[in-house]
C-alpha cells in the first residue's frame, strides 16, 4: 500500500485566489485534490464528480475546462484521468516534491494566472478607481491614548 499524499506546496495555494475560479471550478478542484495520487494523477470520471457535487455533467465539463485554461490541470491525459499541475499536486513529503519537480521527465507547464505576492483587485470592488486609501497614515502606529479609562464591573 502506498503512502497517502499529504504534503502540498503552501505558497502556490496562497496564490490560488488569483486564478479567480468559479465556485463550481473550485469545488471540482477540491474533489480532484482529495482523490489524487502522489504527484497529482487523478482517476475519476466527470460523471462521478457530477454525482458527488450533485451538479450536471455539463457544469463539471465547464469547470474542468476552466481549470485547464488556468493551467491548473493538464489537458493531455486520456479520458477518466486528469493531472494536477506539479506545483499544486500533493506529495508524500517535501523531499518527494523536490525530487519530482527536479526530475527531467516531469512536465511542468505554465500556470495562466498571477502567482506573485499581489492579488489583483476584484472587478466588483467598489473601492477600485476611487480615492479610498485603506492605510491613510502610511502604516504609522496609532497614537496611544493620553490616559487609560477606568474600568469597573457591571452589576
Amino acid at each position: 500500500m502506498s503512502t497517502v499524499p499529504g504534503f502540498h506546496n503552501p505558497e502556490i495555494f496562497e496564490a490560488l485566489p488569483n486564478a479567480r475560479l468559479s465556485p463550481t471550478a473550485r469545488d471540482v478542484f477540491d474533489v480532484l485534490t482529495a482523490r489524487q495520487e502522489a504527484g497529482g494523477l487523478v482517476h475519476i470520471r466527470q460523471k462521478d464528480i457530477a454525482k458527488r457535487l450533485d451538479i450536471s455533467q455539463a457544469a463539471v465539463s465547464r469547470a474542468i475546462g476552466q481549470l485547464k485554461d488556468k493551467g491548473i490541470l493538464d489537458g493531455r491525459h486520456r479520458q477518466g484521468t486528469v493531472l494536477i499541475h506539479p506545483l499544486m499536486a500533493a506529495y508524500e513529503s517535501f523531499a518527494h516534491m523536490v525530487n519530482h519537480l527536479q526530475d527531467p521527465n516531469t512536465f511542468v507547464w505554465p500556470l495562466n494566472f498571477p502567482t506573485g505576492d499581489m492579488r489583483p483587485p476584484r472587478t466588483s470592488d467598489a473601492r477600485v478607481d476611487t480615492d479610498f486609501d485603506p492605510d491613510p497614515d502610511g502604516g504609522e502606529d496609532a497614537p496611544a491614548p493620553e490616559s487609560r479609562p477606568t474600568l469597573r464591573l457591571a452589576g
